[in-house]
């Protein structure tokens, strides 16, 4: 039997039991859980440093939308190798039921690093939704952007043409490059590679376009916004990236022709996921040219929010479903998950996604904090 020795204090006795109970944090990281997009969570040494060799890529939790931040490797220094790529900027949050994405994503930026004033090396908004563009101005108004792309087509909305002014005005601040549209500003056509992502990542413009595959200008639909979306395939060592956009299944169409004819390859170990979930993108069809054998390197990443969409709300179960057909269990991860608690406008800045292509090989995704 233990025995305290008779001279001890009842402060210090407290004491030194209190140091016999384990009051460490415990590591959640591997706890997966049983939800639709459950996954693993970062350690925190993975949420704190980003290593050399590395290829980094946050889906940030903007609710309803997009934006990406993109950190491409380095060798030796991080601030002279390293380019700051941001993909999207969530809604502004002046639409009802939508979030301040420009201030959660200024936010978490600041928060891995950045300092007010610090280069975006490039900002793409990859089409005229509101919900990709919103954010915009507020990130101008906050990082020193020194290139920017679209794809030309604006849908004659006032709000991406001020996001887009606001940009550029950034942009001639720094005598920095105006990529508009980005065939064939950016690159000559689809399918080529471009520098966007500085001298270590091979890049590729997927898509872009400058009026709707369909013709229909005058009066687009969002399918016909959508399909203007800039997409780029990023290749880091052996491992791919796709970063599709809003596409829809008629663009996903082509790019299978183009993948089939040898003109492009689509297999890949990372796939962030077409339109936030939607059934009109991620096919059968494309998800087996991204991922044709199952593995535990591949990984599917979806950005949505809780708005209701004509009583559904995103990813849908039938992406969902397509989506576990080709990759292993927790290997599909989404902003909105667990979030079904939550309201439109409210569900954003709590599952942010962390992807890491590694210097050894190795592909592994993670919710952030």
């Amino acid at each position: 039997m233990r025995r305290w020795h008779p001279a001890l204090s009842p402060a210090l006795l407290a004491l030194a039991m209190l140091s016999c109970v384990d009051t460490s944090v415990p590591d959640i990281s591997r706890e997966l859980g049983e939800g639709r997009t459950d996954g693993p969570y970062c350690t925190p040494d993975v949420i704190d440093n980003f290593p050399p060799e590395e290829l980094r890529i946050h889906i940030i939790d903007v609710g309803q939308g997009d934006s990406i931040w993109v950190q491409t490797p380095y060798y030796d220094s991080q601030l002279l190798e390293s380019r700051n790529i941001l993909i999207d900027a969530g809604p502004s949050g002046n639409v009802v039921g939508s979030s301040p994405g420009g201030d959660v994503v200024v936010e978490y930026m600041l928060g891995h690093g950045l300092v007010v004033g610090d280069p975006i090396h490039a900002f793409v908004l990859t089409h005229a939704h509101e919900d990709h563009y919103g954010g915009g101005a507020t990130v101008a108004s906050t990082f020193s952007i020194e290139r920017y792309v679209d794809p030309g087509f604006t849908a004659d909305s006032q709000g991406f043409l001020s996001t887009r002014a606001a940009a550029e005005a950034d942009v001639r601040n720094v005598n920095g490059k105006i990529s508009v549209p980005a065939v064939d500003q950016l690159v000559p056509r689809i399918f080529s590679s471009t520098d966007l992502f500085g001298e270590y990542v091979e890049a590729t413009l997927l898509w872009a376009a400058v009026t709707p595959p369909s013709g229909n200008f005058s009066n687009p639909s969002g399918t016909d916004i959508n399909n203007t979306s800039v997409a780029f395939a990023l290749r880091w060592g052996q491992n791919q990236v796709l970063l599709m956009a809003d596409l829809e299944k008629e663009v996903e169409a082509a790019l299978i022709a183009a993948n089939d004819a040898g003109e492009i390859n689509l297999q890949s170990q990372v796939l962030k996921v077409a339109h936030h979930g939607s059934r009109n993108s991620s096919s059968p069809e494309f998800l087996a040219r991204v991922f044709p054998t199952k593995s535990d390197q591949d990984w599917a990443l979806i950005s949505s929010g809780r708005k209701s969409f004509n009583g559904t709300t995103l990813p849908t179960e039938e992406t969902l479903t397509n989506l576990h057909d080709f990759l292993p269990d927790h290997h599909i991860l989404s902003t909105e998950n667990r979030d079904d608690i939550k309201t439109s406008g409210t569900e954003h800045g709590d599952d942010h996604i962390i992807v890491r292509l590694m210097a050894d090989g190795r592909v592994e995704a993670c919710y952030g904090f």
